[in-house]
């Protein structure tokens, strides 16, 4: 299926998901954004950023139907013996974050990344970021909701 994978292990409670659509809303299209911690920056620090500020920011914009956050930890070769896959990806290359953003629509995630508010948010980071890779996705499955696996379905 793939050869190489960018992902880490996370600590406990590393993901959220934010609950930031009102009643009724639906997202539209999304972004997928990984974040590279900047050498010399202490992983706890980088994390403290993203969970304290980076993401309160993010949700109170008011733009966004959906946010779920991800912190890693540092790949250790131990925990990842998976056949055939790749894991150790040069230390410039590993992610330390990972960002999944729900908009109503492409025009609002297309104005969203050009406002002030990401401006601002962008120059916050940057001391603590050394690489921001923001994608477009086209679909996000859900396997487990409210501790209950959900049933595999085809789109």
């Amino acid at each position: 299926m793939f050869r190489r994978t960018l992902l880490y292990a996370g600590p406990p409670n590393s993901s959220r998901w934010y609950d930031v659509a009102g009643p009724g809303e639906t997202v539209g299209a999304r972004a997928l954004v990984y974040l590279r911690r900047r050498n010399g920056v202490g992983a706890r620090e980088f994390r403290k950023f993203v969970k304290k500020q980076l993401v309160p920011a993010l949700a109170g914009t008011g733009v966004l139907k959906e946010l779920r956050t991800q912190t890693f930890l540092p790949w250790i070769e131990k925990l990842w013996d998976t056949p055939n896959v790749a894991h150790d990806n040069p230390d410039g290359q590993h992610f330390h974050a990972s960002l999944s953003l729900g908009f109503s629509d492409t025009a609002s995630r297309d104005a969203f990344f050009k406002s002030p508010e990401i401006e601002k948010l962008s120059n916050q980071l940057a001391p603590l970021a050394s690489a921001v890779h923001a994608y477009d996705v086209t679909a996000a499955l859900t396997y487990v909701k409210n501790g209950a696996i959900l049933p595999h379905y085809e789109q």
